[in-house]
């Protein structure tokens, strides 16, 4: 049998990474529009780096769901109009409620600490007005039933679609439409999932996606 070779400890951030980085938050965070095209020769300069590199950072936008490539057009930021955002919370609100009747009798110390370490990340990224940390944040809150329900599809399922749901949390808290209290919003969402009641949970899990998708719909629909 044949030893693994040994390798060079890799980078911890590349290049092209950083590149793709700084994008996706300006995406996420709505400094860059959905169905805004990303050109080239714009943002390479822009970012000091070579055409070839940046076409790399894109090709991870594109594999990711952030940015679509059009032929004989060009690469564009993903377009979520109302109709995307409504199949995408509707397929949220089916796992996401099989995720915590499943996570329920799993509820231990671990996932409540964790769940309330999240949300005080989450609550900590509001308070310092940084809106890319906040969407990243609220989707690592709402991915933790995903991931200790049981169910290895789970992750997988809410990583496939994350980043419209991210860029549906983006709509959200730029939208001009009239909001909840985030805050407030997301702590009775807590209570209810380290609570005692799985009807409570479910309910609640009902009216946080209607208010969310309220308001996404609002401002989707108004810039359509």
């Amino acid at each position: 049998m044949s030893s693994i070779p040994r390798f060079e400890p890799l980078p911890t951030l590349t290049r092209r990474d950083q590149v793709a980085e700084t994008l996706r938050r300006a995406i996420l965070s709505g400094r860059i529009a959905p169905g805004t095209q990303l050109v080239e020769s714009r943002l390479a300069g822009d970012l000091a780096v070579s055409r070839g590199l940046l076409r790399e950072a894109i090709r991870e936008l594109i594999e990711s769901g952030l940015a679509t490539n059009r032929p004989y057009a060009g690469t564009f930021v993903t377009e979520v109009n109302a109709a995307v955002l409504r199949d995408v919370y509707e397929m949220r609100r089916v796992m996401e409620t099989q995720a915590y009747r499943r996570v329920w009798p799993l509820r231990d110390a671990a996932f409540r600490s964790e769940l309330q370490a999240r949300f005080d990340h989450m609550i900590a990224a509001v308070r310092s007005d940084d809106l890319s940390e906040e969407i990243r944040a609220e989707a690592h809150f709402h991915g933790l039933v995903y991931e200790r329900c049981g169910n290895h599809l789970m992750p997988a399922f809410w990583q496939q679609m994350t980043q419209k749901i991210q860029l549906g949390f983006a709509i959200c808290q730029i939208a001009h439409a009239p909001k909840v209290d985030f805050e407030a919003n997301h702590r009775r969402f807590l209570d209810c999932a380290l609570g005692d009641s799985l009807d409570d949970m479910v309910n609640e899990l009902d009216m946080h996606l209607d208010r969310g998708l309220a308001t996404i719909q609002f401002e989707a629909g108004g810039a359509a």
